[in-house]
């Protein structure tokens, strides 16, 4: 199992970019360069005033993890983070669908 599947948190609850530093371990310019790839869409207009989505920790921790064992730029490590998602969405319709087939 993968450390980029949702969080127990729920979706209504969001954190401040010093508690998704924190959680996560990643630096406030680590987690800019993710915002400006489009990895973290913060609520709020300037960094003081963003709000993250809980669930952002568990895909930070990754993007923490993925950037210290592979030294991956802001663009790989987006592009990376985007792909396990997508291959995390396609593991869930395929066991979706297996579900379907056995049912009927």
């Amino acid at each position: 199992m993968s450390d980029y599947e949702p969080t127990l948190l729920e979706e209504h609850v969001q954190i401040a970019l010093d508690e998704l530093e924190r959680a996560t371990g990643l630096s406030i310019q680590e987690i800019t360069e993710l915002v400006e790839y489009g990895v973290f869409q913060p609520e709020g207009g300037r960094p003081h005033e963003w709000r993250f989505a809980a669930r952002c920790i568990a895909v930070g921790r990754s993007a923490h993890r993925l950037r210290s064992d592979f030294e991956l730029s802001a663009p790989g490590l987006a592009l990376t983070l985007s792909l396990l998602e997508r291959i995390e969405e396609l593991e869930r319709e395929i066991r979706a669908l297996q579900a379907q087939a056995l049912r009927g």
